[in-house]
């Protein structure tokens, strides 16, 4: 996703606005593979303030992820901001001490790919979840305790405390 900016800094222009799309199929990180189900949309303005460059877009995207409790693959949809600060230059998007994002564009062109996809990452939760009442799988027979119920009789334990059990008479 490039952007001319030659407009924008020789001031024929006081902004730009840009709506555009990215295609990426898929993206691994940390073990886990999000697979694009549409391609990204971006949509946003770059326009100066006191002197500097500020960017301020949205993005959405739709995915698909395997849940962490369940594993059955479920899609997500998403919508993230992007905002920073332009500075000509090379480099890596990344973040300065006053918390703000610092994206980089070189001759007079401004190429979004790696901003856009550092706040997608940023984005995405902690934990995949396909429903927050999802029950997830069996630690012991491994049946989808979504659909079906087991009958198996777990005692979660704290190792640290186990030996607290024997104080007690077994019934």
């Amino acid at each position: 996703m490039i952007i001319d900016l030659s407009s924008f800094l020789d001031e024929t222009i006081n902004h730009i606005h840009f709506e555009e799309e990215l295609e990426e199929n898929s993206i691994d990180f940390g073990g886990r593979k999000i697979i694009f189900t549409e391609p990204i949309k971006c949509e946003g303005n770059i326009y100066k303030v006191d002197g500097d460059k500020l960017i301020n877009g949205d993005i959405f995207f739709k995915y698909e992820e395997p849940c962490d409790r369940c594993l059955k693959p479920f899609i997500q949809e998403v919508k993230t901001v992007l905002s920073g600060k332009l500075i000509e230059g090379s480099g890596n998007v990344y973040d300065d001490d006053d918390f703000e994002q610092i994206i980089y564009y070189n001759n007079d062109t401004l190429d979004l790919r790696d901003a856009i996809m550092s706040q997608i990452v940023v984005s995405l939760p902690m934990k995949s979840l396909c429903s927050l009442e999802c029950k997830g799988l069996c630690p012991r027979c491994g049946v989808d305790l979504n659909n079906n119920k087991c009958n198996c009789v777990l005692e979660n334990v704290d190792p640290r405390l186990e030996k607290l059990k024997d104080f007690f008479p077994k019934k």
